[in-house]
């Protein structure tokens, strides 16, 4: 049986798939408004007074950014690392242990805090090179403007995968709000596309979940097993545990597809987490062939049939690797081919 959290999380993926369709209809800044109030909501009523450690991130992160955009990104990695660390650690400090969900929640707005620095400062470098050579630079998916706290706040909390992710950009937030007109990009089609799968791993999930219960394994019983029984066991375990978060995932990329999030025309060549990496300029004569490329979280064939372990690495919450290899690895003292 599933536990209760993962019952809070099943009904707030279900629930964002419908709610999606109904945010395409909205305007940029009612959508805007809805966004925040409506994750600002989830994160209330699942994390109670621990709403408060993702609001200090935020707020230090916006104080950053204001203060010193040039230092920005080593600044707030320094920032949201050393508050994550502080959040494992509360109880030491004599404060109440936090909900799974505010874990989750946490952990996604540390990822999307180093990448706003990343963006503003961008976003300046560039307008100071447009000042020194007054030309419009060629920066792809650059920001138009410096977000404002509330922007900032909007986005950290904006419903859309606040608990489960994928990770995506402030650029890919603005965009999404932005977008000309939402309810002629593709929706159930790609939506029900990235759900047909999910019934069949929630069932195995289910299946194998209860012939080989993950509690058993800390149990006196199984460790007298010999060695083949417990490596065949964690196997099986490993399944379990893959097939959950392929559901999740599949569930959460559906809830971005209804909403309109990251979707791009397929010539802008998205990369999952990073978005467009070539500019696009509508064409009216032709009719446009979109994809939801950026929020793509998880190649499930490709994770489980891929030979190398540093390919299945490459299909697994993708958005995250190209986070990783975009802000942590060419900025880690060591250029190592196993951070890669």
């Amino acid at each position: 049986a599933m536990s209760p959290d993962e019952l809070v999380y099943l009904g707030v993926l279900v629930a964002s798939i419908p709610v999606g369709f109904l945010f395409r209809y909205l305007s940029p800044p009612v959508k805007q408004g809805a966004a925040l109030l409506l994750g600002l909501s989830i994160t209330i009523a699942t994390c109670h007074i621990h709403t408060l450690h993702s609001l200090v991130t935020v707020i230090g992160t916006w104080i950053i950014v204001k203060s010193s955009w040039r230092h920005a990104p080593a600044l707030s990695l320094s920032w949201s690392f050393l508050y994550l660390l502080f959040f494992r650690l509360v109880t030491w400090f004599g404060l109440p242990p936090p909900t799974p969900f505010a874990n989750a929640i946490q952990l996604l707005l540390t990822l999307k805090m180093v990448s706003l620095a990343n963006e503003v400062q961008s976003f300046h470098v560039e307008k100071k090179k447009e000042v020194s050579s007054f030309a419009k630079s060629p920066v792809i998916g650059g920001l138009s403007q410096e977000p404002s706290l509330y922007d900032i706040l909007s986005y950290s909390y904006c419903y859309v995968g606040i608990m489960t992710g994928p990770f995506f950009r402030f650029q890919t937030y603005a965009d999404w709000l932005r977008q000309p007109s939402p309810q002629v990009l593709p929706g159930w089609v790609p939506c029900l596309q990235r759900l047909k799968l999910v019934p069949v791993y929630g069932a195995l999930f289910l299946a194998v979940n209860s012939i080989f219960p993950l509690a058993y394994v800390r149990t006196e019983d199984f460790l007298d097993q010999n060695f083949f029984f417990r490596l065949f066991y964690m196997i099986a375990v490993f399944f379990v545990f893959r097939m959950r978060f392929y559901a999740a995932w599949c569930g959460a990329e559906a809830g971005c597809i209804s909403a309109g999030l990251g979707c791009y025309p397929e010539k802008a060549l998205s990369k999952p987490g990073g978005g467009p990496t070539v500019n696009y300029s509508p064409d009216p004569t032709t009719e446009e062939k979109y994809d939801f490329k950026t929020i793509q979280n998880i190649d499930c064939y490709n994770t489980d049939f891929c030979v190398k372990v540093r390919h299945g690495m490459r299909y697994w919450n993708m958005t995250v690797q190209w986070w990783l290899h975009h802000y942590i690895y060419p900025n880690s003292p060591f250029k190592a081919y196993t951070l890669r």
